[in-house]
């Protein structure tokens, strides 16, 4: 099953996901997930931003759509 990235309210812009998966996430004042990311293809760097965050609110999640 395929699987989603979102990212929750309470992001605190300190970049870390960016770092651990430069392909997925995008910081600017805060966090957002780039568009059109084939998301399975980087699961390992966004498991670890997961557990990594600061702030947890990164989520990924199986895509029910």
């Amino acid at each position: 099953m395929k699987k989603k990235v979102k990212i929750m309210p309470g992001c605190i812009g300190c970049g870390l996901c960016q770092a651990l998966a430069p392909k997925v996430f995008d910081v600017t004042n805060i966090s957002h997930v780039r568009k059109g990311i084939e998301y399975q293809r980087y699961q390992q760097e966004i498991e670890e931003a997961v557990s990594s965050c600061p702030a947890k609110v990164i989520v990924y999640e199986e895509d029910e759509g």
